[in-house]
């Protein structure tokens, strides 16, 4: 039995994770945006921003009251009210720049937030798991009607911070893991009238987080 965290837990993805782990009958603390009776888990948190320095500050001092976890799962992400149509509607000439601001905050600032706040109420040996998107490895070849590149350029920068955390001198000397799992497009309310071209069960990205969790070496991998 593990001790989980699970941020972005009310997200498509991130409600999913969760209810499997605690099925398996793993420890899970659901972390969303404000407190959510239709989560499953066996214990609940609120945090509205995770870019949001001082909230996540005062978020981490709360789990020095609390046993370390095992694992810290970040499925944090953004559906726009009117979903993918919405989200793949501007091309960069076009963009509002708060689009672009709220990416690099989730995928960048939230994700160094994340990190180095809640290290220390990591166990020794315990893993990160970041869900990110495959949308990076179509560079050069993105759909006519994708106009999603700022998306994708969040993600890319999210990639080098991952790949920073591993050659961290702390994460290192604790024998911390630190995963990457980027699916393609996941079937999910999300889409509409344009779907990618592959689109993948969210049981399938749910089943390679629950195995990377006893892995013991970094796992990057995209879902296909």
């Amino acid at each position: 039995m593990k001790r989980c965290l699970v941020f972005g837990a009310s997200g498509s993805i991130g409600r999913e994770v969760s209810a499997r782990l605690h099925r398996d009958g793993h420890i899970v603390i659901v972390c969303s945006k404000g407190i959510n009776p239709t989560l499953i888990g066996s214990m609940m948190d609120s945090v509205w921003n995770v870019a949001d320095r001082k909230e996540m500050q005062n978020y981490a001092d709360v789990f020095k009251k609390r046993d370390r976890v095992d694992a810290i799962v970040y499925a944090v992400g953004h559906c726009p009210p009117n979903g993918f149509a919405e989200a793949i509607r501007y091309p960069l000439s076009q963009l509002p720049l708060e689009n672009l601001t709220r990416e690099i905050n989730m995928h960048q600032v939230g994700v160094l937030n994340v990190f180095q706040l809640m290290l220390e109420h990591l166990n020794d040996g315990g893993c990160f798991v970041f869900l990110s998107s495959a949308i990076t490895r179509l560079k050069g070849q993105f759909p006519p009607f994708l106009q999603a590149y700022h998306y994708a350029s969040a993600i890319s920068a999210e990639d080098w911070l991952i790949d920073g955390m591993r050659f961290d001198p702390t994460v290192k000397q604790r024998g911390i893991r630190i995963h990457r799992l980027a699916p393609v497009a996941v079937d999910t309310p999300f889409f509409g009238e344009h779907k990618p071209p592959e689109i993948i069960p969210i049981s399938r990205v749910v089943d390679e987080v629950v195995d990377v969790l006893d892995s013991q070496k970094n796992v990057d991998k995209q879902i296909i």
